[in-house]
């Protein structure tokens, strides 16, 4: 039988925008896009999944914004928001995380 290990981060954010890097740094993030890791963000109670493709392109635009090293193009923020979740039924959600939901 072939098994695959996947990370799943948990994260908790009162607001509908996610900054990613405030809640860890750059190589974690890293690692966890290459890890084809997710995030499941829990925001008032509603569990919602970042999947790793989301992830690989936040990754992907970051390095491509350190690689640019010019001090006139403006960096984006580095956030995930509500519109790039997919929100989690509430039964798959309890599975997830228990009570803590």
């Amino acid at each position: 039988m072939l098994a695959t290990q996947k990370t799943l981060c948990v994260m908790r954010h009162n607001t509908n925008q996610l900054p990613i890097l405030e809640y860890m740094d750059m190589r974690s993030f890293v690692a966890l896009s290459l890890s084809g890791g997710v995030i499941v963000w829990v925001y008032r109670g509603m569990s919602m999944l970042i999947p790793a493709a989301r992830i690989r392109n936040m990754v992907g635009t970051m390095e491509a914004m350190g690689k640019l090293g010019s001090q006139k193009a403006m960096k984006p923020r580095f956030i995930f928001t509500t519109a790039d979740v997919i929100v989690l039924p509430e039964k798959i959600a309890n599975a997830l995380l228990g009570d803590d939901v």
